[in-house]
């Protein structure tokens, strides 16, 4: 905070200097050099932003592409059915997720589904050929980082988005591989299929990520329209396949101070202690503006924006911080219902329920606890210093919670929650092997009695082939 108040109050200072010697130079140079310093500073967290909000998205859609059975289901044997409700019914139903398409390995369109809510906009009233054509770039994309893959285990996501800008239509497209997780079914030839999934952004995307990360008159265009003293970075592509910039008036405190400073120092200069002063609070308040804008866009970066909640950015840090001090409980839990109370009273219902929801989780853990809102229904805690039995008990504690009737505006709900339990000692393994394990039997409490807290411990290692329990990061609501 110093550091940056000198930095600030010394254009100042160097003014009424040159005023009191008689000399004509302001120091422009040193003003510009510290707005620039700010302004590049807020272009990368900007990116850095808009880069994990895509990556969120991306990972949220492993809990579809990720899974032996649409393997067996779209790729062993076209099961139309099986994937007009497993795939486009579903992640239309259970997230933002407005247009779905399925390309064989062959990259031939085998099933496509558009929302209604979607079918006037002028992005989607193209056709599905136009959209799916839009992604080919995507595809390709995923087809390259798909050859000679080497896969041990449950295998990472091949995927990758771009946001697209259509008039005043905004939409992440996204296409990622579809992969076996278990390998109870492998794709029959080399290549797999990949779903392409279309994410209106709500309002204009300047109002999207003005808001979100409190720019300063935020406006979308080319780069040769944005003025030279405008902040911007590079976010999306435009019909023909020409970047699109997201700009905003960047904070300039260092100008702002020497254009309020000039007039009074040259009209008062006789009055340089009572201008000193002026000047010293001016620039303060500038330093303490941007520190907590800085601030805010830090916190926006590591906490769901919905919840208030920290999100998967901090979960491996605090991983690694307490699990170096002792044994630690690795929690996975999700909502039971979640998806009903979407399809029944729609998705800002299904926001105030997460809510209510974050808030009572919040309630129901310790101090010592972390919470954490991963994505979805799905939520993870950590919980450091707890026997298994503790634990459980934190669980069921909070199942109860969960199931008490909840208020929403248009009626009240009932719901659930599952919990898989994965302890971990002191220094034992990484975040993600104990998140790959709490989920895991997470994934087993949900398939064999919901509304349990299941160890990762009590789950067999062998499981019946005719119900094949495929345990994945983020799963759709139930």
């Amino acid at each position: 905070m110093r550091f940056i108040h000198f930095r600030l109050v010394g254009p100042a200072i160097i003014a009424v200097a040159v005023l009191i010697a008689g000399m004509a130079t302001i120091p422009y140079v040193g003003i510009a050099q510290i707005d620039a310093d700010l302004r590049q500073r807020q272009e990368t967290l900007v990116k850095h932003n808009i880069d994990l909000w895509i990556s969120d998205i991306e990972f949220s859609l492993t809990a579809w592409t990720i899974w032996d059975e649409s393997i067996s289901k779209i790729d062993n044997s076209f099961d139309l059915e099986w994937t007009d409700r497993n795939i486009g019914a579903s992640l239309i139903g259970t997230s933002r997720t407005r247009f779905v398409a399925v390309l064989d390995h062959d990259d031939q369109l085998i099933y496509s589904r558009a929302d209604d809510s979607v079918k006037d906009r002028g992005f989607f009233t193209r056709g599905i050929p136009a959209v799916v054509k839009d992604a080919a770039a995507l595809v390709a994309n995923v087809r390259s980082r798909e050859i000679g893959r080497v896969i041990e285990g449950i295998p990472k996501p091949v995927s990758i988005s771009r946001i697209e800008v259509l008039g005043d239509d905004a939409v992440l497209m996204t296409a990622a591989l579809f992969q076996p997780d278990f390998g109870t079914a492998r794709p029959k030839g080399e290549r797999a299929p990949i779903l392409i999934t279309a994410m209106p952004i709500t309002g204009t995307i300047q109002e999207f990520f003005g808001t979100r990360f409190l720019l300063d008159d935020s406006r979308m265009g080319t780069l040769a329209r944005v003025a030279p003293d405008r902040a911007h970075v590079e976010i999306a592509v435009g019909p023909g396949g020409e970047p699109q910039v997201l700009s905003w008036r960047p904070p300039s405190p260092a100008a702002d101070l020497m254009y309020r400073s000039l007039p009074l120092l040259i009209t008062v200069g006789i009055l340089l202690l009572a201008t000193g002063i002026f000047a010293v609070r001016i620039s303060r308040n500038a330093a303490r503006t941007l520190l907590l804008r800085e601030r805010r866009m830090r916190h926006a970066a590591t906490h769901d924006f919905l919840t208030g909640l920290a999100n998967r950015a901090l979960l491996q840090p605090e991983f690694r911080s307490l699990s170096e001090k002792g044994p630690l409980a690795v929690i996975c839990l999700d909502l039971d219902g979640f998806k009903s109370v979407n399809d029944t009273y729609g998705h800002a219902a299904g926001d105030d329920l997460l809510k209510i929801v974050a808030s009572r989780l919040r309630a129901g853990i310790r101090q010592a606890d972390r919470l954490f809102r991963l994505g979805g229904d799905e939520f993870a805690i950590l919980m450091p210093e707890v026997s298994a039995s503790e634990a459980e008990n934190i669980c069921r504690d909070l199942s109860h919670s969960l199931t008490q009737p909840i208020g929403l505006s248009k009626g009240d709900v009932s719901i659930g929650a599952s919990f898989g339990i994965k302890l971990v000692e002191k220094g034992e393994t990484s975040c993600d092997t104990a998140l790959g394990a709490a989920d895991a039997a997470l994934y087993y409490a949900k398939a064999s009695h919901r509304g349990s807290a299941i160890l990762s411990s009590d789950i067999q290692l062998a499981r019946p082939e005719a119900e094949p329990i495929a345990p994945v990061v983020i799963r759709r609501s139930a």
